[in-house]
């Protein structure tokens, strides 16, 4: 119904050249209509080429990160468990 309405007020208000402007809106409708489409169907195409190293990316990342705070956590753990007792004995004999 209002594509109905559309062209008919195209027709109205263009008078006799009701066929050049029926032309530019049409054409002017189909090149917006084919360059949207080719914007959005090359930024999924980047998504799809993107993604998957993307996904890499983090999961490699995060598995660094984890096993370095990992390694970390444990090799302090380690250090404390094996110090802790001079490091009190010290403090006490300092305190005394």
């Amino acid at each position: 119904m209002a594509a109905v309405w559309a062209i008919s007020t195209i027709v109205i208000k263009a008078g006799s050249n009701w066929e050049r402007k029926m032309f530019i809106e049409s054409s002017r409708f189909a090149a917006s209509a084919i360059a949207g489409t080719t914007v959005v169907n090359a930024g999924l195409a980047l998504l799809v080429f993107a993604t998957p190293f993307g996904w890499m990316g983090l999961v490699v990342g995060g598995l660094a990160v984890a096993g370095t705070a990992a390694g970390t956590s444990i090799w302090t753990n380690n250090k404390l468990k094996s110090n802790s007792g001079d490091w009190y004995d010290d403090i006490m004999n300092w305190l005394k």
